[in-house]
């Protein structure tokens, strides 16, 4: 199992803690539930686009909600899938939270918006490519 910091790609600012990676056939996928255990992330591909993306649980990492409240559709929270809504301090848009009561809560970090960094058996993080 692998474990990974997640930095933002315009300022390299720290925008998660570790992480431990968990397999995607073990995320819930239950309505109004965490998709996941805090302090873990899944590597996803989209199905129809063959996209990949990194899913998190939903936590105080360092992120900031978007200042347009439109990207955060939904009744009881966020379903609004093709908007970033999570933006870096310096303002880079890095993710989409998907909160809301009818769907698995997490959060999405777009891969051209970030950069990933696995931890070594030296425990020091380098930068890798997914």
């Amino acid at each position: 199992m692998r474990t990974i910091k997640i930095y933002c790609i315009e300022c390299e600012v720290e925008l998660t803690q570790e992480l431990l990676e968990i397999p995607e056939k073990d995320l819930c996928w239950d309505e109004n539930k965490d998709i996941m255990p805090k302090n873990n992330f899944s590597i996803v591909i989209n199905g129809q686009s063959k996209n990949k993306s990194i899913m998190v649980s939903i936590d105080n990492y360092n992120l900031k909600d978007h200042s347009d409240k439109s990207r955060f559709l939904g009744c009881c929270g966020s379903s609004n899938f093709n908007s970033l809504n999570k933006v870096c301090v310096c303002g880079n848009e890095v993710a989409s939270e998907i909160s809301d009561c009818w769907l698995s809560h997490y959060i999405e970090f777009n891969l051209n918006k970030v950069i990933i960094k696995e931890k070594t058996q030296e425990n020091y993080f380098r930068k890798i490519i997914l």
